[in-house]
């Protein structure tokens, strides 16, 4: 799997999407810079395409973590954070351009990796859907799902 970089009309036609990591919930806009990395993915629920971003600082297990951070507290470390997934209505919105990763070590640990991430984020979202349908605030409330990026995207869903 390689990361990407999504193109500037992303931004320009998804003009808000709360819980996003480059998205300022107080302005109600995108921040200026917007480089981080995305891998694409495409799960099964309704033939959806996600972009899930590289993060540096991951606290908790919805996410893939590629570099163990062992000088933070309360951080598990750096990889693809699943609770800040992006969906992708047009492949436009990917550019060409490769991310690369500062560790060049973290970034070689994605290689063949598409089909188990592809599983997990896939697992992640069937539990959010199934928590908002049973109405579960425990799962809903949860350090996972507390602020993901799929309250956006509940029609997609099917919610």
């Amino acid at each position: 799997m390689e990361l990407r970089k999504l193109s500037g009309s992303f931004y320009a036609d998804n003009e808000k999407v709360l819980q996003a990591l480059d998205f300022d919930m107080q302005l109600n806009a995108w921040r200026d810079v917007k480089v981080r990395g995305h891998g694409i993915v495409e799960i099964s629920i309704n033939k959806l395409t996600f972009a899930i971003p590289a993060r540096s600082f991951i606290k908790h297990n919805a996410s893939l973590i590629l570099e163990v951070d062992r000088q933070r507290k309360n951080v598990k470390g750096m990889g693809l954070d699943y609770s800040k997934a992006l969906l992708i209505k047009d492949r436009k919105y990917i550019s060409g351009e490769v991310f690369l990763l500062k560790s060049k070590a973290a970034g070689k640990k994605l290689v063949g990796l598409e089909e188990h991430i592809t599983k997990q984020f896939s697992k992640y979202v069937e539990r959010y859907i199934s928590a908002v349908k049973a109405r579960d605030v425990n799962i809903l409330k949860s350090f996972e799902y507390k602020y993901t990026t799929l309250v956006n995207y509940h029609v997609e869903l099917g919610l």
